[in-house]
């Protein structure tokens, strides 16, 4: 295997300013694979085939962008993604992907999103060159919270398939190739100011939120409401402050100075949800931020508890809507 760490002066081919490894070795190839994304199985599935695996990897804050080829055909097992997101566009070659119970054959004009959540398989032809974009979980659902206004109620899904000759799709596409090509010319100055990289960040993944179908674009979409009264967003002040002490929807009403009649209409109609399903959102946010930061020796049952979630069970299915994975999960990572 030979590995490149320096990046090389930028050439048309995209990302090519930017090479990591070439291999013909397929246990190397999936090592360093794995360590830009996750692990995987990877096996050669053409007849009497040879590996010829190469990849180039740059990173814009908390995403990445990488162009990979594996010059035999293969079959890729990740399992579920969990941590993040990848969107993957092909130069030339297909691939069949199945992620959850959608599949389709991608190929330059139609990428492939694959939601985090889901488990993943792909069979790559020997020729397929993808660009991919990796975008942490973290990171998407931040923006998606912030376009909506209030909490996910469940883990972002995304239509499987990208069709990048239509609008939403193009716009994607014609981003990520100026990104890409921002990339390759060395004497770009839009990454060396972090504030610039924040915002094409921000960009991209606003782009990604609006422009794919998902179980939030519909809302998305919406007009933005009204702005929420005071006693909503005093109350929401409150229980972020609070959220580790026992909390009443009188004491609530109390703190506000409104009725508790009131409160739960302010709540429905400038939130969508009630004060005391707020309260449950925030907790259950605070135990995933515990499970995730634990120290050795520390149990799931002990964090629920912290948090006032005292039924085990319930926690569990509660976490698992909004997560996408069980308490006990995220506290392996």
């Amino acid at each position: 295997m030979q590995i490149l760490t320096q990046p090389r002066p930028g050439k048309s081919v995209p990302l090519s300013g930017y090479p990591l490894f070439l291999s013909n070795d397929i246990e190397e190839t999936r090592e360093m694979v794995s360590g830009i994304f996750c692990p995987h199985d990877l096996k050669i599935t053409g007849r009497n085939q040879k590996l010829d695996a190469r990849m180039y990897h740059a990173s814009v804050g908390p995403v990445s962008f990488s162009r990979l080829q594996h010059g035999a055909d293969v079959s890729i097992d990740p399992g579920c993604l969990k941590d993040f997101l990848l969107v993957q566009m092909p130069l030339k070659g297909k691939a069949d992907i199945s992620c959850g119970k959608s599949h389709i054959g991608s190929h330059p004009k139609l990428a492939s999103v694959l939601t985090p959540e889901m488990p993943l398989k792909m069979w790559w032809s020997g020729c397929c060159d993808k660009i991919i974009v990796r975008i942490p979980r973290e990171e998407l659902e931040r923006q998606c919270t912030q376009h909506l206004g209030h909490g996910l109620r469940q883990p972002i899904e995304f239509q499987l398939g990208m069709d990048v000759t239509e609008k939403g799709g193009n716009d994607w596409l014609r981003l990520v190739a100026f990104l890409v090509g921002e990339l390759d010319r060395n004497s770009s100055m839009i990454y060396n100011s972090p504030l610039i990289r924040a915002q094409m960040v921000q960009m991209l993944v606003t782009t990604l939120l609006f422009c794919q179908p998902n179980n939030y674009r519909e809302a998305l979409l919406r007009p933005a409401p009204p702005i929420a009264p005071h006693y909503v967003k005093r109350v929401e002040e409150y229980i972020a402050a609070h959220a580790d002490q026992p909390i009443t929807i009188i004491e609530l009403s109390n703190y506000a100075g409104v009725s508790t009649r009131a409160l739960y209409a302010g709540f429905r109609n400038f939130r969508n949800t009630s004060p005391m399903a707020h309260l449950k959102e925030v907790r259950l946010q605070r135990a995933h931020d515990d499970l995730l930061n634990a120290k050795q020796g520390e149990r799931v049952t002990t964090i629920a508890m912290r948090w006032g979630f005292t039924h085990l069970g319930n926690f569990t299915a509660a976490y698992k809507r909004k997560f996408g994975e069980q308490p006990s999960d995220t506290l392996r990572r």
